[in-house]
């Protein structure tokens, strides 16, 4: 007889009434299909239709439903393969194998079930627990007895069925339909104990982690309960020493106040001592600084005039020689200019006819015997005019040109104030067809070197800078200094200029030019020329403003002319030319004086002091004059803003009763500035260039070196001081002395010399 179990979830899976006492037991449906697994199908996913899964979710995926496809194909070929046995032999197999598990499985639900018992009430301690478990426990008995009844209803249906074994297939069908039931309902027994058992392990597992964690708190309490008592005295504790730290607080108060007025006692009695060392270290640092310059500048000075000792015999038979070629060439100017200076008195003494017949273009005077020198050629008697002639400025407070004359080729000549300081020339290749550079030489015939790196100077600009450069290092020849006039003087940078500008062809012009610039008399020629190298002369000047349009004619070059002409001074300038008498204003003493810098100008004198100037000026000869206010060097207005010299009088008057005198400044005063300031006085002095621009050319000379040397000084304040008398000249300086309006250099230094002076300078009487 062959024998075949089944599983009982296999078995539910294909009996339609297992399935529904299974669902009826609550143990929700039918088993996995997946072999030896017991557990549930998943449910249906809420929400979703369809034929719900035949495997529980563990075994709900693709690979383990391929494993059961392929053992169920296993199981179909091996029953297909095996004999077909007799229904009722397979009945009594099956009875019997279900017995023995039963009788195997009914010990070990005994046991389990005890010992669930058993450890319920040893662990419980709430009637809940022992009470739920009480009752899994009857339930659990309940259906072992039930299934014990249902075995024993099943082995007596199995002898029945043994013993009517021909009755029906039937019946033995339904009998092992109830043994597996009643197994199903054991093994679910069983299962439902083991999870009262889980259940009661994780609840008492839960209780002793709540009697733990309420020993901890009540441990907790105890500490929190005595820190709190501690915290208690303490905090009394403090309230007593705050009652008596606010009494003594109370008592230091007094006590700071009472120190705090010695304490400034002493900061100004230390301040001053620190002046005082501050004053004595500096005095201590530029006493060693002096002496060790001097040891170490007396050092260089033996060592140098050892050098100049041993040159000096070498100069002296060059500098013989260039000493006889110096004479030559200044006694050869003088021919020159007494040449010229006896045509013009020869055209001051001529009738007038014979001026106006100078005029015709074939008039020539005759020739001068005594100009003979190769330089000074002379065409049918007549001094020779320059090619060319191009203004270099004013430098060093003297003014520079350059000069050709027909013989010189291709040679300019640098003047100073009219006289020779050098020369300049192109140099060519040896076939003449290439410009090589520029050389320069001094008035001593002496070579000057190009830049360094360079074997000549690039153009002709770079090589007459050379000349001027070293003729402000040389001090001019005190018997070459020409009469310049006044009126030329005393205009402005720009105004000589433009007038030199429009000089410059009339002094060039020539008879045998065209033109009416060429046809005016020599005499007028000579004296532009004069103009055109910035030593015009008075009656220079007289020649030219007498001249007029219908003179000049009207081209280009006589219009310019006519402009700059207008700027040497009105034509009807006051007739009073003489000192005037102002009487005491704001008791002080005032007085004009004639300028002798400016023709119709005045000089405004408080007690006996210069402390202004006034000027008429008219732009053309059509223009009402007006009248020009100038206080301590600063110009007052807007150009010629005064009516007349009553007004302009009047504006300076009113300045110098604003003005603050500074007070008596010693060699220490400087160290009296803040050191702020002194550090802006020393940065913004720093930025000023004295070689170019106003500063270069301010006049008179003695001024000009001293405020060059007041910001000299200025420069070097970081290692050094600036001494009183060249400060009060630095503090007084005019905004208009230090640039130009749009100067940012002259406008940062004049607001740090502003700020300096406000600092130093003591409030007025009275006030």
């Amino acid at each position: 007889m062959t024998t075949k179990t089944t599983r009982p979830g296999k078995a539910a899976a294909t009996d339609e009434w297992l399935a529904r006492k299974l669902i009826e037991a609550g143990f929700g449906g039918a088993d996995c299909d997946f072999p030896d697994c017991t557990n549930a199908r998943a449910p249906r996913p809420p929400g979703k239709s369809g034929t719900p899964t035949k495997f529980c979710v563990r075994h709900n995926n693709p690979r383990d439903r391929q494993k059961a496809y392929r053992k169920r194909k296993d199981l179909e070929k091996e029953r297909a393969a095996a004999p077909e046995p007799v229904p009722v032999q397979q009945a009594v197999a099956r009875g019997a194998r279900e017995e023995q598990v039963l009788a195997s499985l009914l010990p070990r639900v005994l046991t389990a079930l005890e010992a669930v018992h058993q450890g319920q009430q040893a662990g419980a301690d709430t009637a809940a627990v022992a009470a739920h478990i009480e009752q899994v426990t009857s339930d659990a008995a309940e259906k072992v007895r039930q299934a014990e009844q249902r075995r024993e209803e099943a082995v007596d249906d199995a002898e029945a069925a043994r013993a009517e074994a021909s009755r029906s297939e039937q019946a033995a069908e339904h009998a092992r339909t109830e043994r597996q039931a009643a197994l199903l309902e054991a093994a679910c027994a069983l299962g439902e104990a083991a999870d009262a058992d889980r259940r009661a392990t994780a609840d008492r597992a839960a209780l002793d982690k709540l009697s733990e964690a309420h020993r901890e708190l009540r441990d907790t309490h105890q500490q929190l309960s005595g820190a709190h008592d501690l915290l208690k005295t303490r905090h009394e504790e403090l309230e007593q020493a705050n009652t008596a730290l606010t009494g003594e607080h109370r008592q230091l108060l007094a006590a700071h106040g009472r120190l705090e007025g010695e304490a400034e006692t002493q900061r100004r009695r230390l301040e001053e001592l620190s002046g005082q060392h501050t004053r004595l270290e500096e005095t201590q640092r530029r006493t060693a600084a002096d002496l060790a310059a001097a040891q170490s500048e007396n050092t260089g000075l033996t060592a140098r005039l050892d050098e100049l000792k041993a040159h000096r015999e070498e100069l002296k038979t060059e500098n013989g020689r260039l000493n006889g070629l110096l004479k030559e060439e200044r006694e050869r100017h003088r021919r020159e200019l007494a040449s010229l200076q006896a045509q013009l008195d020869t055209a001051r003494t001529a009738p007038a006819l014979d001026t106006t017949a100078g005029h015709d273009d074939n008039h020539t005077p005759g020739p001068d015997p005594a100009d003979s020198d190769e330089d000074t050629d002379v065409a049918q008697g007549e001094p020779r005019a320059p090619v060319a002639i191009e203004d270099l400025g004013v430098h060093g407070g003297a003014g520079w040109t350059l000069v050709r004359y027909e013989d010189d080729h291709s040679r300019w000549r640098v003047l100073r104030d009219g006289e020779i300081a050098g020369s300049i020339q192109p140099e060519h290749s040896l076939h003449g067809t290439s410009l090589l550079g520029w050389s320069a030489r001094t008035s001593h015939s002496m070579p000057l070197r190009p830049p360094h790196g360079q074997k000549r100077f690039a153009n002709r600009v770079q090589a007459a800078g050379a000349v001027v450069r070293d003729g402000l290092r040389r001090a001019p020849a005190p018997d070459s200094a020409a009469a310049v006039a006044a009126a030329f003087a005393a205009l402005t940078e720009p105004d000589q200029n433009a007038l030199v500008a429009a000089v410059i062809p009339l002094a060039t012009a020539t008879p045998e030019r065209a033109g009416k610039l060429a046809r005016l008399p020599q005499a007028v020629r000579e004296a532009a020329l004069r103009t055109a190298l910035r030593v015009p002369g008075e009656d220079d000047l007289h020649q030219l403003t007498a001249l007029d349009a219908a003179e000049l004619g009207r081209s280009k070059e006589a219009r310019q002319l006519l402009r700059a002409l207008e700027d040497l001074g009105p034509a009807d300038a006051q007739e009073e030319t003489g000192p005037v008498d102002l009487g005491t204003i704001g008791g002080r003493a005032w007085r004009l004086e004639p300028d002798p810098n400016y023709l119709g100008g005045y000089r405004a004198l408080a007690d006996g002091t210069e402390v202004g100037a006034v000027a008429p000026v008219r732009r053309s000869k059509t223009d009402t004059v007006r009248w020009t206010a100038e206080h301590r060097r600063r110009s007052l207005g807007r150009s010629a803003s005064h009516a007349d010299r009553d007004a302009a009088v009047r504006a300076v008057t009113d300045a110098e009763a604003a003005w603050v005198r500074l007070p008596e400044l010693d060699d220490d005063a400087f160290r009296r500035i803040p050191a702020w300031q002194r550090s802006n006085l020393y940065g913004a002095a720093g930025r000023i260039d004295l070689r170019r621009g106003r500063l270069a050319q301010l006049q008179p000379g003695a001024y000009r070196r001293e405020l060059h040397q007041a910001i000299v000084q200025a420069r070097r304040s970081a290692t050094g001081q600036i001494r009183g008398q060249h400060l009060a000249v630095l503090l007084d300086v005019a905004r208009e002395d230090l640039g130009s309006p749009s100067s940012g250099p002259a406008q940062r230094l004049y607001d740090v010399i502003q700020e300096i002076r406000e600092a130093l300078v003591a409030p007025p009487e009275g006030s």
